[in-house]
């Protein structure tokens, strides 16, 4: 185990790095004091950036000057996580500014050794939408080990989707037709193009709500309002992309394996079978809004359109608000199921539909019935009370009472 001292000096030369890694013009040229030498650690780390960083040739001995200098940074931010001294927390937050992924790897584990604390949350949970799906699934385990309501409550959000060391890109709203409020920040993990969903965080919430009035065609609706008022519909999407689905599986187990020492080949190959699968799930956890995290939605219909014999609302918008990243939030939505499949699928469900009005038309009968014998009851024991009570008074009076 380390001294503190041993850590005290590495979290110096730490801090010396950071500003080398991420302010290189800001260091004066080497002129180390009488007496005394420059660190090893900060002599490598500003060859690499004097030689190397601005470099758009690719050059064997500078990528090892890279590697060695990201070994350093990884180890000396290890050496101050395992310390557990928050002091070093908001040292170690600017390596996040780093473009290189391994070290905002490393630093959300140093991090999450020291323990995050509820009072973190507003400084963590923008780490949790990095471009990188390896770094945002570091983050979430760092954010997993911290104590406290409001990390316990940005934990259930972060939940990493996808896994990798390649940035992920944001969709391209204006190519999909769909409109952005202004001051919108994309979530990596809480968007997929392919599912129809592009989750965002808004500056404002007044101004993203009049934003979506301006450019709705139906709304707003509450969630619930929204869901019922367009089940079978929602019903319909749900069989097409089923059966979407269960013709991909099928003609993926007809497709031979590659061979498995051919890695790449192979490891993409079951990520397209496991994808085909977990899609159908990310499209439910996507269309979950609980309360706890999103409050109460609201939808606006950005578009709706005929297909076959029903109206489809295929672009909508629900807003809401991030109880979790403490800002307001919405997803766009789209229908992907193609037209063909749709009315493929609305064959039986409008069957379903219509058994469902006869049985609402066979219920309101009964009901009505019900209602009119029990108002027929009511006004023969009523009768009969007033002839009763009529033979009562001329029994009375025959007796002379």
């Amino acid at each position: 185990m380390m001294s503190m001292s041993s850590v005290q000096s590495v979290g110096v030369a730490l801090g010396a790095v950071i500003v080398l890694a991420l302010h290189p013009s800001q260091v004066p040229a080497a002129q180390p004091a009488a007496g005394a030498a420059p660190s090893p650690k900060t002599v490598l780390v500003k060859k690499y950036l004097n030689d190397c960083r601005n470099q758009s040739s690719k050059d064997a001995s500078c990528d090892k000057l890279k590697k060695d200098a990201i070994d350093i940074l990884t180890d000396d931010l290890h050496t101050l996580g395992s310390s557990a001294d928050r002091t070093y927390f908001l040292s170690i937050l600017p390596i996040f500014k780093s473009d290189a992924a391994e070290l905002r790897i490393a630093a959300a584990d140093a991090i999450g050794m020291i323990g995050p604390q509820d009072g973190d949350v507003d400084l963590l949970a923008p780490l949790a939408n990095d471009p990188v799906p390896d770094v945002r699934q570091a983050v979430s385990q760092m954010i997993g080990r911290g104590k406290g309501t409001a990390l316990a409550l940005l934990k259930q959000r972060v939940i990493p989707m996808r896994v990798g060391r390649t940035p992920d890109r944001p969709a391209d709203p204006a190519k999909l037709g769909l409109p952005v409020a202004p001051n919108s920040l994309y979530l990596f993990d809480l968007s997929d193009e392919s599912l129809g969903r592009l989750s965002y965080v808004a500056k404002n919430t007044n101004e993203a709500t009049a934003f979506f009035k301006g450019k709705a065609k139906k709304g707003p609706f509450q969630l619930e309002e929204f869901k019922d008022k367009y089940r079978f519909q929602f019903q319909d999407e749900e069989e097409a992309m089923r059966k979407a689905q269960e013709a991909e599986a099928k003609q993926m187990e007809n497709i031979k394996p590659p061979d498995p020492t051919n890695v790449q080949a192979y490891t993409e190959f079951m990520q397209k079978i496991a994808s085909v699968g977990a899609r159908q799930g990310g499209r439910l956890y996507l269309d979950s809004y609980q309360p706890n995290l999103f409050g109460t939605p609201t939808v606006y219909v950005l578009e709706e359109r005929q297909i076959g014999q029903r109206s489809y609302p295929t672009r909508y918008v629900v807003l809401y608000q991030e109880q979790a990243l403490r800002k307001p939030g919405y997803r766009l939505a789209w229908m992907t199921a193609p037209d063909s499949a749709i009315k493929t699928a609305q064959v039986a469900s409008l069957q379903e539909e219509q058994q469902e009005e006869a049985r609402k038309k066979e219920n309101a009968a009964m009901k009505k019935k019900a209602e009119e014998l029990e108002a027929l009851t009511k006004k023969k024991d009523a009768a009969e009370k007033k002839q009763f009570k009529k033979g009562q008074e001329d029994l009375e009076k025959a007796l002379g009472f």
